[in-house]
Parts: C-alpha cells; structure tokens; sequence
C-alpha cells in the first residue's frame, strides 16, 4: 500500500555496507529515474546514507548530494569520541544544506553497544532551527531513538521519520517495530515525516 519508497543505500567507504561511490550512485540515480518513468501510481525517491566523519564533514561531494531528493547523515564510527566532539561533529554535519536526515541518532546497538556520549537537546535543537529529520530506526537491534528521546523530540517540535534501515526486501516488515516505537514515545501520525502523501512530503523536503 505503499505511494513512495526511499532509497537509501549507504554512501562513502564503508567498506562492510559495500557503500557507494559518487560514481556508482550516479549509476544509481539515473536507474531509479528510469523506472520511475514506468509507474504512474508509486515513485521511487533517490537518497543516500552518507557517513558523518570524524570532523563533522560528509563522506560525499555536494556535487551528487544536490542530485538527490533525500540526504540521510549517520554515524558509523568513531564512537568513542567525548561529549563535546561527539556534538559538535553532527551538528556540522547539520549544517549541510543537503542533509534532511540524521540517522540512528544515538548509535545504540541493543546488548552489543551503548549509546555514544551526545548532547541531545542541541540536537533537537538544531534539528528545529534547520527542519531536519530525526530517524526513528526499526531494526529490532536499534530502535533508535527509544522511547523517550522520541517523547522529548515531539515536546521540543522536531519531526521524526521511521525507517526500517533495511538490507533486504524482508526487512520491510520492521516497519511494524518502528510504528510500535514511535508509539511508546507518544508520537502521532502529524510527528512522523513519512506519514505525509508524496507531494507533503516532497514539500517538505525542498524547504
């Protein structure tokens, strides 16, 4: 029942995701615009994960960020950092104008990883001042944001998306646990930017 679907594919160098490079996501990008043309009923949004390095910059040139309709911005290392550099490297990615999601915000692996040391409430913050997405991620090992940093989020007006964070077609139906969780941190259909019809959405998105 779905109208749209993001993909986002991980971009960079990560090597354990087999990320993409600017040239193969302009492979990409040309493919999905290809099929988009066949359906007159459902669309297929282009997007990326870029990894967030250490210095708060972003693992792909703006050149092929601007190509895309949805940029998500996530972690993937260097989780030990302290508090304060551990912030301000996601805020500065915050800063990019192409970014319009940041990823498993907390970097919590449920029995295998804590939470990396983050000042959320400028998070939340930023993330209001700059109209960007916090994810609520489905994988039954994330759930990332819990409960209540999604409570908190809502509080302080900060829109929240659910994603699945799938690596294979049947990861689609975490769908379930990510509803499930926004659910226990009080969200409502009006929180969650991917409740929105494509054209809300799409609105959205080029604010």
């Amino acid at each position: 029942g779905y109208k749209y679907l993001g993909i986002c594919d991980h971009g960079g160098k990560l090597k354990i995701a087999h990320a993409l490079n600017e040239k193969r996501l302009e492979k990409q990008i040309k493919e999905i615009e290809k099929i988009n043309r066949k359906f007159d009923d459902f669309v297929i949004l282009k997007g990326i994960e870029v990894d967030i390095l250490a210095d708060g910059s972003l693992s792909l040139k703006n050149e092929v960020l601007k190509k895309l309709d949805i940029v998500t911005a996530s972690i993937h290392s260097g989780f030990k950092m302290t508090k304060e550099k551990m912030t301000a490297r996601i805020l500065k990615a915050m800063d990019n104008e192409h970014v319009k999601i940041i990823g498993h915000p907390t970097g919590r692996i449920i029995q295998k990883r804590e939470p990396y040391a983050l000042d959320l409430e400028k998070i939340f913050d930023k993330a209001k001042e700059r109209k960007i997405a916090l994810e609520i991620n489905a994988f039954p090992d994330r759930l990332d944001l819990n409960d209540l940093n999604i409570r908190e989020a809502i509080k302080r007006k900060v829109k929240l998306v659910i994603n699945t964070d799938s690596h294979f077609s049947k990861h689609l139906e975490f769908m379930e646990l990510g509803i499930a969780q926004a659910r226990r941190g009080w969200a409502s259909k009006n929180d969650i930017l991917n409740s929105l019809n494509l054209k809300e959405l799409k609105r959205w998105l080029e604010k």
